[in-house]
C-alpha cells in the first residue's frame, strides 16, 4: 500500500476519512494500491490519487520511502492540488464532504495518522520540497502574500529583489487555518503562483498592530519610500478586502495584522525543480 499526502497552495494537508470506519471520528490518510515501482508507472499512481474518494486535479511533485510505526517500508506520494482561486476554474475541495484541511505546520511529531507518525510525515515533506536544506524547524509558515497570480508574482519579485523588507498578513488568516503565528527564528516559505517554494525566509522581527498603523512601518523602510506609502497601504487594503470577501468576513482598518521582518536564507532555483513543475 502507498499513502498520499495532498497539499493545496498554502500547503494545508488534505486528510480523507476512511470509508471503512464511517463512525470513527479520526481522520486517515487515503491508501491506494502501489503499482510496481518504476518511473513509467508515475501516471498510474497519479490516476489512482485522482480516483481516491474524491476527484482531484492534482499533480505528483515527489515521493519518499518512509517507515510506518511497525517499521514497514511505505511509499509516500506528495501531490499538490492548486485549489480554487478567483481567476481559475478548478475543483473547490471545500465543497466536498468527508474531508478536512489541516495545516502541515500544525502536525506534531508525536501524532500518528493511520500508521505514519507525524515526524515521518514532516521529514518526508521537507525532503521532497527542500532537498539539501539542512537547517530545518518544525514551524514552517506560508507567506499569504496576494490574491491571484498577478498579486503573488509582483509581491514575490519585490521580496526577491530586496525591494520589500517586511510583509503584512491578516491575523484572521492564521486563525482560519488554525496555524500558530510566526515567531522570531521561524522559517517561512515564499511560494509562487503554482504553490511551489521559490525562497526560504527566516523571521527576524514580529509585531502585531491594527492595519491603520502599518504606514509607520512603511515610513521606516528605505526601499518602500520610493514606491509611495499610500500606494503600498492601498495594495495591502485591496488584497485584504478581497480575501475577507471570499471568506465572508468584514475588513476594517482596525483589524489586527502581523508585520514580519525577514531575511532571505535560501533562494530556490526553479530550473532545478523541474520535477516539481505543475503541468
Amino acid at each position: 500500500m502507498a499513502f498520499l499526502l495532498i497539499l493545496d497552495r498554502e500547503h494545508k494537508v488534505l486528510w480523507v476519512k476512511s470509508k471503512n470506519r464511517i463512525s470513527d471520528d479520526g481522520w486517515m490518510l487515503p491508501e491506494v494500491e502501489d503499482p510496481v515501482n518504476k518511473p513509467s508507472n508515475r501516471l498510474n499512481v497519479e490516476l489512482l490519487s485522482k480516483q481516491a474518494f474524491i476527484p482531484l486535479k492534482s499533480s505528483l511533485i515527489g515521493k519518499k520511502l518512509i517507515f510506518d510505526i511497525f517499521r514497514n517500508e511505505q511509499q509516500l506520494y506528495l501531490f499538490l492540488c492548486p485549489g480554487k482561486e478567483s481567476s481559475e476554474i478548478l475543483f473547490d475541495l471545500t465543497k466536498y464532504k468527508n474531508i478536512q484541511w489541516n495545516p502541515i505546520n500544525c502536525i506534531e511529531e508525536e501524532e500518528c495518522f493511520s500508521t505514519l507518525t507525524g515526524r515521518s510525515i514532516i521529514e518526508a515533506y521537507y525532503d521532497i520540497l527542500l532537498p539539501e536544506f539542512d537547517d530545518r524547524k518544525n514551524r514552517f509558515h506560508i507567506v499569504k502574500n496576494g490574491f491571484g497570480k498577478k498579486d503573488i508574482d509582483e509581491h514575490n519579485q519585490m521580496i526577491l529583489q530586496g525591494s520589500s523588507e517586511f510583509f503584512v498578513e491578516l491575523v484572521e488568516q492564521y486563525n482560519l487555518y488554525r496555524q500558530p503565528l510566526p515567531k522570531i527564528g521561524d522559517h517561512t516559505f515564499l511560494n509562487n503562483w503554482k504553490g511551489l517554494p521559490v525562497a526560504v525566509l527566516e523571521i527576524t522581527g514580529v509585531a502585531l498592530e491594527p492595519f491603520e498603523k502599518i504606514d509607520g512601518y512603511i515610513k521606516d523602510s528605505e526601499n518602500q519610500k520610493r514606491d509611495g506609502i499610500n500606494k503600498t497601504v492601498e495594495q495591502y487594503r485591496k488584497y485584504f478586502q478581497k480575501w475577507s470577501k471570499k471568506y465572508n468576513k468584514q475588513f476594517s482598518d482596525s483589524k489586527s495584522v502581523l508585520i514580519s521582518q525577514f531575511k532571505i536564507i535560501r533562494k530556490l532555483n526553479e530550473k532545478k525543480m523541474d520535477y516539481l513543475d505543475l503541468t
